[in-house]
């Protein structure tokens, strides 16, 4: 279990209810359905809408999604030709900077595909066991807290849009 991730959102996540003891092999074929079951959760969205309680739009989260996934395959690569130490990044930093709001949802959606993509090539080239990276927040991770840690942003954000577009929780 990633005991970071557990520690800081509860096991299972007190929110989208997502377990943090969930295996490897789970995880990576979590992640390797996102793209097609974001594009279904979002047929017929515009990518504009938005809960009172959350700060982004479903378009914004997919933005959100996708760099995540970009962000750890081109760490696993680092980590694969032999940089291990990797640091935090803020998302609302990114968001500005990317301008979230401005990305046509269909874009945003090639995107997640793209790195999904990205992420499968990435995965392929790490080893399944030992030290994977160093982050400088989370300690000592390997592929099985990478993943599952990716497996909960991208479960997480699902869950936000769903309560966005009013499906149930």
């Amino acid at each position: 279990m990633d005991r970071w991730a557990g520690a800081l959102y509860g096991d299972p996540c007190r929110e989208c209810s997502f377990a943090f003891s969930t295996g490897l092999d789970d995880s990576l074929a979590f992640i390797a359905r996102v793209p097609e079951e974001f594009s279904a959760l979002l047929a017929g969205a515009n990518g504009n809408e938005r809960h009172p309680d959350l700060s982004w739009s479903v378009g914004s989260y997919v933005c959100h999604v996708a760099d995540n996934l970009r962000i750890w395959a081109e760490r696993l690569a680092g980590s694969s030709a032999g940089t291990k130490i990797v640091g935090a990044y803020d998302e609302n930093l990114l968001a500005t900077a990317r301008s979230y709001p401005d990305v046509p949802l269909a874009a945003a959606l090639w995107t997640l595909g793209r790195s999904c993509g990205d992420w499968q090539v990435a995965v392929s080239g790490v080893s399944r066991e030992g030290v994977v990276v160093i982050h400088r927040e989370r300690g000592d991770m390997d592929l099985d807290d990478v993943a599952r840690g990716i497996a909960h942003d991208s479960f997480h954000h699902q869950w936000d849009i769903d309560r966005i577009l009013g499906e149930p929780e």
